[in-house]
């Protein structure tokens, strides 16, 4: 077992990674550490190739963080027609619950029925009909439709005007985020190089083929080319920007969308609800001592980095609020914090609405490169495995894909391991928790990390100081602060405080008052002196402030 003496060095193993780039030749080099470059690395490292995969920022930081962390079937993609879609994504979800207890949820929601909404109850549950039946009847629970009187029971803040019923079904909820970092370590473990803020400045080309990238680390860092046999572009909505380097015209037409996130006494949620707004549905989500409103979808043409939440986005989300939950009378002053992301989505035909592009992804090859746009969060397994193969027919590789059957990391040994393991830190077997807490702190570990929370357990065995709250409200320890950057390949402040450990969206202030401790402990452990510090304390209030621009 490596300890804290003989564990390397993050800033040491970060130094070693960056020099296997110029090493040798990769069977892939996969561009873009979202969730399909991360579920592309691990799929192909499983399968025996050699990887290596970069991203300009970290793991995550793009659309991957800022979905609106379901796992699910696209209820609404069934009204559309896309009934394969449906039938992918609600079987991936019930895979995803095998191999990832802890990150993929049943999340129960009410879809209310409104007089003179189209399609009306009847219909409606015909459709969960269909849903259930597309799943194979894998929902934790079947569909149940209501009266009045027991939807009024159920939420009794909603909106009474003109209620005729509704229906409860079941998706599932997930840490986007994590999942991704999951998919990161798991690929990590099994021999892939995989470094974040690392840009790809260059492809390389020799004749019509495509041989690897030059990337960089940072703006002054020194190039260092990277040879591969196949480069994936997996970049998101950044994908035009790399096709860009070579010449290629652009292929997506990209929607935001923004979620915005309030206190939970100021919007009591007793389950998750799927309201209908117009062409469009628009989810209100309970997460904890706090409630989600999301997302709008709006064609966005500008520079990805800039795409954040204006006034018309806060505006047109609190009065959907408002609209259901009259009594919650939410203000902007309501809102503690918000976040935007970019769907990649193909280029739709001219007149095309932007809720109306479909969620379907799209693979392009060329000698040495494969290209994946497109596609969805809860099927992004299969688009990797696709991928992968796709791959493997240029480099005369046709090993199967292994993910699967594989479960993530905090889940090996399934549910069951991990429930044994709260027991045991409950009971004191593997680590005491003296006070009322204990058994708090085990579940946020369990339900965060799976049988993965022995490290942070075992951190805080060493140092009991390390169990303190990182914020008073939240559950979140300083242990894992330590765990983001030994383990996870946190660099700055806003990889732990907006992915790993989310206060950028949780917080009351949004991790402003903790974010000083927070660079102490990361300071320490990646050797930052003074200047370094403010310079990152610096940096993560300029991301709190992109995130509060509608406020202007």
């Amino acid at each position: 077992m490596t300890t804290s003496a003989t564990r390397e060095s993050p800033v040491a193993a970060r130094r070693r990674s960056l020099a296997a780039l110029a090493t040798g030749t990769f069977d892939l080099l996969v561009i873009g550490g979202g969730i399909n470059g991360a579920g592309i690395a691990r799929d192909a490292v499983l399968r025996g190739l050699t990887v290596a995969l970069v991203d300009k920022g970290d793991f995550a930081s793009g659309t991957s963080s800022k979905s609106t962390k379901l796992v699910h079937g696209g209820l609404r993609y069934l009204e559309q027609g896309h009934v394969r879609l449906v039938f992918e994504s609600v079987n991936e979800r019930a895979r995803l619950t095998r191999l990832a207890p802890h990150l993929v949820r049943p999340l129960e929601f009410l879809l209310p029925s409104y007089r003179g909404d189209r399609p009306g109850l009847f219909v409606m549950d015909c459709g969960l009909w269909i849903y259930d039946a597309l799943s194979g009847f894998s929902s934790p629970k079947m569909h149940r439709t209501y009266r009045r009187g027991r939807v009024a029971k159920m939420e009794p803040a909603l909106r009474q005007d003109g209620l005729r019923g509704g229906i409860v079904y079941y998706d599932c909820a997930t840490d986007d985020a994590r999942l991704t970092i999951e998919n990161i370590i798991d690929a990590q473990a099994h021999g892939a190089v995989t470094l974040n803020h690392v840009r790809a400045v260059r492809l390389m080309k020799d004749g019509d083929r495509f041989v690897g990238a030059e990337v960089q680390e940072g703006p002054h860092g020194a190039l260092i080319p990277v040879r591969a046999k196949v480069v994936i572009n997996a970049t998101g909505p950044w994908c035009d920007e790399l096709r860009q380097l070579y010449g290629a015209a652009p292929i997506l037409g990209p929607t935001k969308g923004v979620h915005l996130i309030v206190d939970a006494k100021r919007l009591p949620l007793g389950r998750a609800l799927l309201v209908k707004e117009k062409k469009r549905v628009v989810f209100l989500i309970p997460w904890g001592a706090r409630s989600v409103i999301g997302t709008t979808d709006t064609f966005y043409t500008g520079n990805p980095e800039d795409a954040q939440a204006d006034r018309a986005d806060i505006d047109y989300l609190l009065a959907v609020g408002n609209h259901y939950f009259p009594e919650s009378k939410l203000v902007v002053d309501d809102v503690l914090a918000t976040y935007s992301g970019l769907r990649p989505l193909l280029r739709p035909p001219n007149g095309e609405e932007a809720s109306s592009v479909s969620r379907e992804h799209h693979l392009e090859s060329a000698p040495g490169l494969v290209t994946i746009a497109g596609g969805k969060l809860t099927t992004y397994r299969v688009m990797a495995s696709e991928v992968v193969d796709r791959a493997g027919e240029q480099l005369g590789n046709d090993k199967p894909s292994v993910t699967g059957e594989r479960p993530l990391p905090g889940a090996i040994g399934g549910a069951k391991e991990i429930e044994n393991l709260y027991s045991t830190l409950v009971e004191g077997r593997r680590c005491e928790y003296p006070d009322e807490k204990g058994p708090a702190l085990a579940r946020h570990l369990t339900d965060t990390y799976g049988v993965r929370a022995i490290h942070p357990v075992r951190r805080i065995a060493a140092d009991p100081a390390l169990r303190e709250r990182i914020d008073p409200e939240l559950p979140y320890v300083f242990a894992e602060v330590d765990l983001a950057v030994e383990d996870e390949l946190a660099l700055h402040i806003a990889d732990v405080l907006e992915r790993r450990i989310p206060l950028l969206l949780r917080s009351r202030d949004q991790g402003l008052a903790a974010a000083p401790r927070v660079a102490d402990r990361m300071g320490a452990l990646l050797g930052w002196d003074a200047a370094r510090r403010e310079l990152e304390l610096d940096r993560y209030r300029a991301t709190v402030a992109a995130t509060r621009r509608y406020r202007a």
